[in-house]
């Protein structure tokens, strides 16, 4: 296993650089604020942005969690990594990781002013100070499946070898800037509206939403519909509707989408 290290201040730029620099020097993985990352994928870890406190963050970017630690060197394992980039803030805090992942010490610590200009450093420290954005080196795709509830904005960053890095740019719960609820009622108008726009539904009863501590919701509609009909066909293209139109306007990601058919009502 050959590890490197890149080291740098909070909010200088650390996750903006890493992808290229990991490309660089043919580093197959980079290990960032409690993640596991490879080309477009997580693959192990639970974002450190998660949690609801700076002091909660600290500890989940160190893995001081043993199950969090043993998740990680797992899948270095089960994926074969041969090579890591770890990203922290001081020396300390990295060899804090790679011992807490039985890791080799790195072979190479860089450091972000090797990698970044003044102006982007600068800049950098601007966007986390100022607007409490943080970046993550992966695809939205793959961080929305942690975040649920989060405004997650994608940014394309054009690389050398005519290569594009997709990074997620979001603002954690812990951010200065407070955070948001999104009411039950409007994820019943979201759904009424899409339902009533469904030629099959001919009545809708009740709809109703649940959240849990993740941010993730269920959500369970009472409907009638027109028959004859394909009713496994409607109901699963009910399902996906509603999850994509409360996804696309709320950033909430539906984990169960309960459909019920009270009745069925002749087209005749």
């Amino acid at each position: 296993m050959r590890v490197f290290a890149l080291v740098g201040k909070s909010g200088t730029g650390k996750s903006y650089q890493c992808t290229e620099l990991a490309r660089e020097h043919n580093i197959e993985a980079i290990i960032d604020d409690g993640l596991l990352i490879s080309g477009n994928k997580i693959l192990a870890g639970k974002s450190a942005k998660h949690e609801k406190t700076k002091m909660a963050s600290v500890k989940s970017a160190i893995f001081a969690d043993d199950r969090h630690a043993l998740g990680i060197r797992e899948a270095i394992k089960k994926h074969g990594v041969v090579s890591v980039l770890v990203l922290g803030t001081s020396d300390r805090m990295i060899f804090e990781i790679v011992s807490r992942l039985e890791l080799p010490k790195p072979e190479r610590i860089f450091l972000i002013e090797e990698l970044a200009t003044p102006d982007e450093i600068s800049t950098a420290k601007q966007m986390r100070e100022k607007h409490g954005k943080h970046i993550i080196p992966a695809p939205v795709f793959e961080v929305k499946k942690q975040f649920s509830g989060y405004f997650l904005n994608s940014l394309i960053i054009p690389e050398k070898r005519d290569l594009s890095l997709e990074k997620t740019v979001m603002r954690p719960t812990y951010s200065y800037l407070g955070s948001f609820r999104i009411s039950p009622k409007v994820i019943a108008e979201i759904c009424r509206y899409e339902l009533s726009q469904i030629p099959e539904v001919a009545e809708i009863f009740k709809i109703q939403s649940h959240s849990d501590i993740n941010g993730y919701i269920d959500i369970s509609v009472e409907i009638s519909l027109r028959y004859p009909c394909d009713i496994p066909s409607v109901t699963a293209g009910i399902q996906t509707i509603l999850g994509e139109a409360v996804e696309n306007s709320t950033s909430i990601i539906a984990k169960n989408i309960n459909v019920f058919i009270k009745s069925l009502i002749s087209k005749s």
